[in-house]
């Protein structure tokens, strides 16, 4: 691993136990084991960090929805891998997901561009292949953003409110992955209806 991707996986550390503006440079640094310029060297300070694992959270899970939404061959396949796919992608990448959907939710400036990017690639992406299933969905631009995130607060409720502890236990995992595919299921087509 070289030093750039140790001080990335220091900050998501730190990031993701306690928040943005409680971890300094030293804090980082020192998780790191390196000294505190290679962050300014390596990210231009903690502020290009945090843009850096969110840029990082965005391509993991536009990656992983955009492979579910081309692979899925009706509304509940797509559910079902989806919910599978970002769960899986979560678990390997704890850290990165929290902070990006905790940065998704707060209104920093900092990262508003790359909030606003996020949100109209994976509305895109999400649009294209709704429409290739052929799921009607109205064309309102604010409910297909609110659907979205309510779907990714739905598969993320227990990362988010609970730090991710089902995703350490492979049973209960699956358990909580074919909960989340069932609720969808049953709800989104009459959402969607």
């Amino acid at each position: 691993m070289t030093k750039k991707e140790i001080i990335l996986e220091a900050g998501a550390r730190l990031f993701a136990k306690r928040s943005f503006n409680s971890v300094g440079i030293r804090d980082i640094a020192a998780e790191a084991g390196v000294n505190s310029a290679m962050i300014s060297y390596y990210f231009g300070g903690k502020v290009g960090l945090l843009r850096e694992i969110f840029l990082r959270f965005d391509r993991l899970l536009s990656y992983e929805s955009g492979l579910a939404l081309e692979q899925a061959t009706s509304q509940n396949d797509l559910i079902r891998r989806f919910v599978s796919s970002v769960l899986d992608s979560a678990r390997m990448n704890r850290d990165v997901y929290l902070v990006g959907l905790k940065e998704l939710n707060h209104d920093s400036e900092d990262l508003h561009d790359l909030r606003e990017d996020f949100h109209s690639k994976a509305e895109a992406v999400f649009v294209a292949n709704i429409d290739r299933l052929g799921i009607n969905i109205p064309d309102d631009p604010a409910f297909r953003t609110l659907g979205f995130t309510a779907t990714l607060g739905m598969i993320f409720s227990d990362y988010l409110l609970g730090g991710g502890s089902c995703l350490d236990d492979d049973t209960v995992l699956e358990a909580y992955k074919q909960t989340v595919i069932t609720i969808l299921q049953s709800g989104m087509p009459k959402y969607w209806a």
